[in-house]
């Protein structure tokens, strides 16, 4: 016979039932938060470490500008200690210097803008100090490229790999000034050795940079346009007078070696017997001049 069960008896077991899937889903939901947070933890200390890292990574004004100082003070040094001569990786090194001062200026140049007045003439001057030192030190690569590169024999043109239109489009409003200056110390310093090839290439950089300029001119400071306008004035005044000077000695060669021809042709003994027939007969209406004035006497 079977027994008969209360409902206190049935509510009591539903309870307890009740209870134990409310414990456990407690327990489990407990579980499942906790996992996530520390997931959640694990990814912010993530963000946090790699900020910690971009952070030590980025230079501050004042160690950008000192790191910049020091390198044009550097560069200042080595080019007054003379040339290495024994040295015979200089394309490597040129190439390297370049590009570890344009590293450092574009790390300074980001907070050219927040330097106080005392600041920012020191810069200007850096600036200045550093172009007057790379137009010395091309001048001595170019001198020994001449001279040891090509075993002795002197070549007849000048390192012109500074004059890549490629990069032209690179530039912003935070180097081109730079740019502007870079090139006229190039062309100073090796205006006497180009050749006609050269100078085509030197106009055709100085082209497409200007237009990269005008591209990006409403975003130029008024000290930026100042300055270019100042290397754009230099750079037509070396190229006129290079050009004259080189037209000037092709022209005085010609005329010399044009008297050259005219004292050794025909027409020059020519003119010499003329000048001769000339002079005998000035001398013979001279004496018979005389004798008249002695018959009158």
């Amino acid at each position: 016979m079977e027994e008969d069960i209360l409902p206190e008896t049935k509510l009591t077991t539903t309870m307890k039932s009740t209870n134990f899937f409310k414990k456990h889903t407690l327990v489990y939901g407990a579980s499942l938060l906790l996992v996530s947070t520390q997931f959640a933890c694990s990814k912010t200390d993530t963000k946090e470490t790699a900020s910690t890292t971009t952070t030590t990574t980025t230079k501050t004004s004042d160690e950008a500008y000192d790191d910049y100082k020091n390198y044009v003070t550097q560069m200042e040094t080595d080019v007054n200690s003379g040339w290495d001569s024994t040295a015979t990786d200089w394309d490597t090194r040129m190439e390297a210097a370049r590009t570890d001062y344009d590293t450092r200026y574009n790390a300074v140049n980001q907070y050219a803008g927040d330097f106080d007045d005392t600041r920012r003439a020191e810069y200007e001057e850096l600036q200045s100090r550093w172009n007057t030192a790379w137009t010395t030190r091309e001048q001595q690569y170019n001198t020994w490229k001449q001279t040891n590169q090509s075993g002795g024999k002197a070549m007849t043109k000048v390192d012109m790999s500074s004059m890549d239109v490629k990069k032209i489009p690179s530039y912003t409003a935070t180097n081109i000034r730079t740019a502007y200056e870079d090139f006229v110390a190039h062309v100073e310093a090796n205006k006497a050795n180009y050749t006609n090839d050269d100078w085509k290439a030197v106009d055709m950089y100085w082209a497409q940079l200007d237009d990269r300029k005008n591209a990006i001119q409403s975003q130029l400071s008024d000290k930026d346009k100042w300055e270019i306008t100042k290397a754009k004035t230099k750079y037509q005044t070396m190229k006129a007078g290079s050009k004259t000077g080189n037209a000037a000695s092709s022209v005085g060669s010609e005329v010399k070696e044009t008297g050259k021809d005219i004292s050794n042709s025909k027409v020059g003994e020519a003119t010499k017997d003329a000048g001769k027939a000339v002079g005998n007969t000035a001398k013979k209406a001279g004496q018979k001049i005389g004798d008249v004035v002695k018959d009158n006497d």
